[in-house]
């Protein structure tokens, strides 16, 4: 069986796992796969942001294999999953996991999941028979992914601008980043050493022959095996050493001296501690070994197919050059020139598309080596792009030369900023991984007949989104190839690797919907509050605890039968998966046992371990004094046994996770409002319908495809001669309401903004028959309530679904209006 088939047994199992609550997963998992992904969360700039669903797919994998599963080498996954796996047993010595992911699907964030993941289940000394980090390594193929990794974890960065962490958990995370060989001593809690493989590849020394090789040469290899020994010593002595590779298909390559550098580590954290690694993660889009074969240690899989479905890529269009006469030269350039060419124009239309926005396209070429590459630069120069081409040389193996380094590290740096003077970017087909940025929108492959470059090299340039923020915008990412390659891209295809359009090059470009700001139409602006305040959630303080105001008098004390031992196998081992975990710890007489299990179960339902000792005390007063229509001493053993009855259990579980879930959601009364002006929005791209209303700033207004009642219902208002003006709540708006369901953080935005009869209106057209809308509908009534005391305008908002309107549409804005209020339609 496959390698790829393992992926699949993992996600049924996952699947399950999920569907019961992360059954068994340590507290501190418990909480962070509630908090990613159950939790939803605003950006310090005031937009929306989730994760996306392979990263939550992939560290679900690794938390279920590794915690739930515990299989820690290639045989037991193989063992445990049934499946055949070929491996050299003899190098299955520590655990390893592969991620098989698309370029451009967030590889990073889940390597930061990891990080938070392991150091605060080391931090919380979780004990559940597996083995926890707070010390990492994370290794980069060459300078520019290191470059990449370096500008996302560097002080810390990515911790800070996205939400990996609790705020509870906050004060007690901060891991030092010790970037390449710097000399810095490790003194933090958790250490995340970052640096290029090339820096534990072993160094020789080598013979002093002559002067000049005694003044320079040996003492600058001398100064690289001081830095390379330091490095290696320094990572030897952490006793709980985890492994990222990046780019992980180079293990395999190099003559295995990437592989070679990693055992070395394993070996010397054995012969220190007596166990090696904690576990290695590779990381790749292609992880196939020197022979074309899939790694045997995948255990998620997320293709190139599945990102550009979940748009989380850019959406390829092959765009084909037809009757394309052979030309009788063999000048490179002339011989491609009709491609050349076609790639400038379709620059141009891009170019002009995204006119007035903060992004800029490029186009890149790719030869089939430097020789031909310089030519095309030079042919592009003259053809008015000087100075706004860039030209990338590469050794054989696809290696950026030391001369065009510099240049290339400092041009992915800023290539998809507008500042950037290129326009053109030009190199060979085996450009190696690091270099593909965001900006690329068209790719023009000038490759031989027998050019064995298949599409995901091609593609990997340009894949990544400009845009990612910007769900409703399909991007498109256009190659320029020649009929006869087609074969290579539908083998893609129907391999289920790849999804993408053929079309002719003429009708390859596409223009999206643009919508901006109308200057002239500024009579229709609007000034969206934005309340200072709201719901937070925050850490329990367990002190305000209130057990006199929990349930009292549950239960009849003396109906209670004491529970036989041979109940327990009955009642406790046989109830449904919810409640196996959490409350079918061993029948006891003992107090002592009984509270710890207990307030664990609670506390492992909220994801909040760390407050036992606080919460013990509180559980032990409820069931001694309120629990019962009499009080009960927890000394007397019969008694003891009888709340072993787990209607008790549930019922103890049930009141003390709601009073807790209580606690997080503590609400900041709004002291201030500051305001969102509707034409600060700047230009943005849909591939949603736009219908160009006349009573709002903008050129025009996205609505759903699946949604024609949008559309009808902004028709509307711009004929109703109450409305004054009106907007889209757009992704674009910092504006959310938030609210909580299931004690999760939720944030809440309607559909429209309405100006009318000197009111403002906040209106929802969705039919939103889901649970949480009791809870929307009555945080958006308040909302309502409390921007109309804080800034005296009168805001009202109202629910008006589809039914709603068709029977009151032929009716005014204000008849419609007052119905609503009167009847709560």
């Amino acid at each position: 069986m496959a390698p790829i088939e393992l992926d699949q047994k993992i996600k049924q199992a996952v699947k399950t796992w999920r569907e019961n609550k992360y059954e068994g997963a340590s507290d501190v998992a418990r909480r962070l796969l509630e908090f990613w992904f159950l939790e939803e969360h605003l950006l310090k700039d005031g937009s929306q942001f989730q994760f996306w669903r392979c990263q939550r797919e992939a560290i679900e994998h690794l938390i279920y294999t590794y915690e739930i599963c515990k299989y820690h080498s290639l045989y037991e996954l193989s063992r445990g999953h049934q499946v055949s796996l070929l491996f050299d047993p003899t190098k299955d010595l520590w655990p390893r996991y592969c991620f098989k992911m698309a370029t451009g699907s967030g590889k990073t964030f889940v390597m930061a999941m990891n990080i938070v993941w392991q150091y605060f289940n080391k931090f919380f000394g979780t004990d559940n028979g597996v083995r926890y980090s707070s010390h990492y390594l994370l290794l980069a193929p060459n300078i520019i992914v290191l470059d990449r990794l370096s500008e996302a974890f560097k002080d810390n960065k990515i911790f800070r601008d996205f939400p990996f962490v609790p705020p509870e958990w906050q004060a007690d995370f901060a891991p030092q980043v010790i970037l390449q060989s710097s000399p810095e001593e490790p003194h933090s809690r958790g250490v995340l050493h970052l640096t290029n493989i090339q820096q534990l590849y072993e160094r020789k020394e080598v013979e002093e022959e002559n002067p000049v090789s005694e003044l320079v040469g040996p003492k600058a290899v001398r100064e690289e095996i001081a830095t390379y020994e330091l490095l290696r010593s320094r990572l030897t002595d952490y006793d709980d050493l985890l492994i990222m590779n990046d780019e992980a298909h180079h293990v395999h390559s190099d003559d295995l001296e990437w592989n070679k550098a990693i055992a070395y580590i394993n070996e010397g954290l054995n012969n220190n501690f007596g166990r090696g690694l904690v576990m290695q993660l590779d990381f790749s889009a292609t992880p196939k070994d020197l022979n074309g074969k899939l790694f045997p240690h995948i255990i998620y899989n997320y293709p190139l197919a599945e990102a550009i479905r979940d748009k989380i890529v850019k959406r390829p269009r092959i765009g084909e050059i037809e009757n394309i006469p052979e030309p009788l030269t063999k000048d490179f350039v002339k011989r491609n020139q009709i491609q050349i060419n076609t790639g400038i124009e379709l620059l141009k239309e891009f170019q002009k598309d995204f006119e007035g926005t903060d992004k800029k396209p490029v186009l890149f070429i790719m030869a089939d080596n430097t020789r031909n590459a310089d030519k095309v630069g030079k042919y592009l120069e003259q053809r008015g792009y000087s100075g706004k081409v860039l030209v990338i040389h590469t050794d054989t193996k696809g290696v950026i030369t030391k001369k065009d380094l510099e240049k290339a590290r400092k041009a992915a740096r800023k290539i998809d900023s507008t500042d950037n003077r290129y326009e053109v970017i030009v190199s060979v087909m085996m450009l190696k991984e690091g270099w593909d940025v965001k900006n690329v929108c068209t790719i023009v492959p000038l490759r031989a007949y027998d050019s064995p470059v298949l599409p995901e090299q091609t593609l990997g340039r340009g894949l990544r989104r400009m845009s990612p923020e910007n769900p409703d915008f399909i991007e498109r990412l256009i190659v320029i190839d020649h009929p006869r390659f087609r074969q290579l891209w539908q083998a893609e295809i129907e391999r289920g690797e790849l999804v993408a359009d053929f079309t002719s090059a003429k009708t390859a470009y596409e223009p999206s919907n643009r919508v901006f700001v109308e200057r002239e139409k500024s009579e229709f602006d609007l000034e969206i509050p934005i309340i200072e305040g709201g719901a937070t959630r925050t850490t329990p303080d367990i002190g305000k605890l209130d057990i006199e105001k929990l349930p009292k008098r549950v239960f009849d004390f003396n109906s209670i039968k004491t529970p036989k031992i041979m109940y327990r196998e009955k009642d406790l081992l046989d109830q449904k998966i919810v409640r196996e975990r959490l409350l079918t710890f061993d029948y006891t007489d003992s107090a002592q046992v009984y509270l710890a299990f207990i307030t664990k179960a609670i506390l492992s339902k909220i994801g909040a371990s760390y407050l036992f000792n606080d919460l013990l005390p509180k559980v032990r007063l409820y069931i001694e004094n309120h629990l019962f229509d009499i009080k009960i001493d927890l000394e007397d053993r019969d008694a003891v046994k009888k709340l072993n009855f787990m209607p008790i259990r549930e019922r103890i579980l049930e009141t003390f996770t709601q009073a807790i879930n209580k606690l997080w959601q503590t609400e900041e009364i709004p002291q201030s409002v500051r305001y969102y002006k509707v034409s600060d929005t700047p230009l943005f791209h849909t591939s949603e319908p736009v219908y160009p209303a006349k009573k709002s700033i903008f050129n025009a207004l996205p609505y759903p495809k699946r949604s024609e009642y949008e559309k009808e219902f902004m028709m509307w208002l711009d004929f109703q001669d109450e409305v004054e003006s009106f907007t889209k709540i757009l992704t674009q708006f910092p504006f959310r309401i938030p609210y909580y369901y299931e004690g999760f953080l939720r944030y809440y935005r309607p559909d429209f903004v309405v100006r009318a009869n000197e009111n403002f209106y906040l209106i929802e057209t969705k039919g939103l028959e889901e649970p949480e809308l009791p809870q929307k509908i009555h945080q958006a009534s308040e909302w309502c309530e409390k921007v109309s005391e804080l800034t005296n305008q009168k805001w009202k908002y109202l629910k008006i679904s589809e039914n709603v309107f068709e029977r009151y549409k032929t009716q005014n804005f204000k008849t419609l209006a007052i119905a609503l209020s009167v009847s709560g339609l």
